[in-house]
């Protein structure tokens, strides 16, 4: 089982780029799935720690609950590839709940750059509500702290000047994902 991980700071393209890699997998026949890490804890209000060790003992995070309920639906499918995005900020927590839910997984972390200026531009195309400008303080703490935290087994790719067709076929063909028999 293959997890190829996208990362990074808010606006930095992980979505866009998760939904190109998914068109250029499908174009070639090869079998996959997508998840947003964020839709996996979006929920009002937080289940506190008790709330979930009743649901499965030992359990502090409903993110690894619903990705493992998901999974297990997509494994019954038969399928054997996710492409996973979510800023992930603590990389080895963020191992530890993502391998809780599914323990065969091999995970490859893809960290996506940007400069500031890129990054501000994607943004305020992005961010139009409220938010936005707290968004884009946030965005830039979290870039900079990625750009300190230790990149060893991380495959760093600078998006600034390129399109999401062309990070997802690099990315693809660095995973070997465009390099399988259709499935």
């Amino acid at each position: 089982m293959e997890i190829s991980l996208i990362t990074g700071p808010a606006g930095v393209g992980k979505s866009t780029l998760c939904w190109e890699m998914s068109l250029q997998l499908a174009t070639v026949n090869v079998a996959h799935t997508v998840i947003e890490t964020d839709e996996l804890d979006r929920v009002f209000p937080r289940p506190s720690a008790e709330d979930l060790a009743r649901i499965r003992s030992g359990t502090t995070d409903v993110s690894s609950l619903n990705l493992a309920a998901i999974w297990s639906t997509y494994r019954a499918l038969g399928h054997t590839r996710l492409i996973m995005s979510g800023v992930m900020m603590h990389l080895e927590f963020d191992r530890r709940w993502i391998l809780a839910a599914i323990p065969d997984a091999t995970i490859t972390v893809i960290r996506l750059i940007a400069s500031e200026q890129t990054l501000m531009a994607r943004l305020v195309q992005r961010e139009i509500g409220s938010g936005a400008d707290e968004q884009a303080q946030r965005s830039l703490r979290q870039a900079r702290r990625m750009a300190s935290q230790d990149a060893n087994g991380v495959f760093i790719v600078p998006t600034d000047g390129k399109t999401p067709t062309e990070l997802a076929e690099v990315i693809l063909r660095k995973i070997g994902w465009l390099n399988v028999r259709p499935d």
